[in-house]
């Protein structure tokens, strides 16, 4: 059945009660990847049940490979099901909240004047870290190809904060309203580097600019948390099998999902506190429980596991050795970082964690967990080692954990097969790992990833080399076990 047979079937517990027609969208978001629409656009569909403020959302896909995903939701008036997987329970959703999609390079001028329109209060961003194009020091990459692009004179943007300009400029021009900029991107202090980056773009570009949007644009930090394994042709393949559903946009998500945003809103806002979301003066401390512990522990595990041989989470943290490290990395080396948490238990949180890494009905993939670990690790990991050197507590697992690291961009897993490294300093990363395969000083060096402190800190880089020897010498699986024995 498709997906408007499927709403009046029996098996989808949820389904719009609101009349879509008729539904104005007031946010934007950019742009249209799975998380997006298994969380932000999952909150708003179940505030909509109930609310009939215009609160719809205008999704902007900025990617090439956006374009046929926007063609099949278009195909089906911008519908699609989400099923919400627990381990216990398989939960079908078809949701609705988003109204309307555009491919953005696609129509440049239609996207800029949707981003400008008055109807638009919020413009969000799931643009991933890559998205926002800063240096080491989360200042404008202003070499960046895509920015260098969008700073030259008449320009058609192509990054997404050249968008965020232009959007600025034509409400600027026509006296437009403000509107709130709303990042959901895992990054500490997120509002707060969507800020100084549109800033200095737009000081950069036309200072005018930059004047109206320290007067006219929001930007409140958030913290976002579901996990979504990347859809592909298995999960439309499951759907349709296990629910009877043809749908092209399918995807899976598992059931836990939490948002929390700084109540920051210049331009009014939809009360979703009243479907879950938690609205508060103070982000950081919830922010950096979030990264440390799940984000961390994800890219963590991620290395190791796929040098031991597996591919898939569930079945890594199926494995004792691979469970144990977690905990333990977790225990020992990120806890004494986390800073008290309103209304939290932290050990509740970690052993909800487990769990979560281990529900079988996700079975996320390993070298999603792995990829882009150049921008994953400077927000989730180096904090931590940075924190742990100042005060002097334990990295003995997160050593381990970056020489698995350094051992898997050498680009051959240990049976001799080729590891595709994902991330955009993979070439750089890899040439390093295989020139000084024994010794990571030079890779611990690259501020950029871990900061000043790490290679500075002989202890750190000995645990590294000895960890990196270890791996190097018996294999990954024997030398995690001799660290679990130590």
């Amino acid at each position: 059945m498709n997906i408007y047979e499927a709403i009046e079937s029996n098996v989808v517990s949820s389904k719009p009660e609101y009349d879509r027609s008729n539904l104005k969208c007031s946010i934007a978001h950019m742009s249209l990847g799975g998380f997006h629409r298994s969380h932000q656009a999952r909150y708003l569909h179940d505030y909509l049940q109930t609310h009939s403020e215009n609160w719809g959302i205008y999704s902007i896909g900025l990617l090439d490979n956006d374009v046929e995903l926007i063609q099949h939701l278009q195909s089906q008036g911008n519908l699609y099901t989400l099923v919400e997987r627990s381990g216990n329970d398989d939960v079908v959703k078809v949701i609705g909240s988003i109204k309307s999609t555009v491919h953005a390079p696609s129509k440049p001028e239609f996207t800029i004047e949707k981003l400008s329109s008055d109807d638009i209060k919020i413009i969000s961003l799931t643009i991933t870290e890559k998205g926002y194009c800063y240096d080491s020091k989360k200042n404008l990459d202003v070499e960046h190809p895509m920015i260098k692009a969008d700073l030259s004179p008449g320009a058609i943007p192509v990054s997404a904060i050249g968008y965020l300009f232009a959007a600025c400029n034509e409400r600027m021009e026509n006296n437009g309203e403000p509107f709130t900029l709303l990042s959901c991107d895992n990054l500490p202090g997120n509002g707060e580097v969507s800020k100084r980056i549109l800033l200095q773009f737009a000081e950069a570009k036309d200072a005018q600019v930059a004047k109206w949007i320290q007067q006219n644009v929001s930007f409140p930090n958030s913290m976002v948390d579901r996990i979504t394994p990347a859809p592909n042709e298995d999960t439309v393949k499951f759907v349709k099998n296990q629910f009877g559903i043809e749908d092209p946009a399918a995807l899976v998500s598992e059931s836990f999902s939490q948002w929390i945003i700084e109540d920051d809103f210049i331009n009014g806002r939809p009360a979703l506190e009243e479907v879950g979301v938690q609205f508060v003066k103070d982000v950081e401390p919830y922010e950096k429980l979030k990264v440390r512990l799940l984000n961390g522990s994800h890219s963590a595990l991620s290395y190791l596991s796929y040098l031991i041989g597996h591919r898939n989470v569930d079945l890594a943290m199926a494995d004792p050795l691979v469970a144990d490290f977690v905990r333990l990395y977790m225990d020992e080396d990120v806890t004494q970082s986390i800073p008290q948490v309103s209304g939290i238990d932290v050990e509740q949180y970690k052993d909800i964690l487990i769990e979560r890494f281990s529900n079988p009905a996700i079975s996320d993939q390993i070298q999603r967990l792995a990829m882009d670990g150049s921008e994953k690790i400077v927000n989730a990991i180096a904090p931590v080692i940075e924190y742990q050197i100042e005060n002097g507590g334990s990295l003995k697992y997160i050593a381990f954990a970056i020489a698995a690291w350094y051992r898997y961009l050498i680009g051959v897993d240990e049976s001799g097969n080729t590891i595709e490294i994902v991330d955009p300093m993979a070439k750089d990363l890899s040439l390093l790992a295989n020139a000084n395969p024994q010794d990571p000083k030079e890779f611990l060096s690259i501020a950029q990833i871990f900061g000043e402190k790490a290679s500075q800190n002989n202890e750190f880089v000995n645990q590294v080399r000895e960890k990196l020897a270890l791996i190097n010498e018996m294999g990954t699986k024997n030398a995690l076990t001799k660290l679990l024995q130590q």
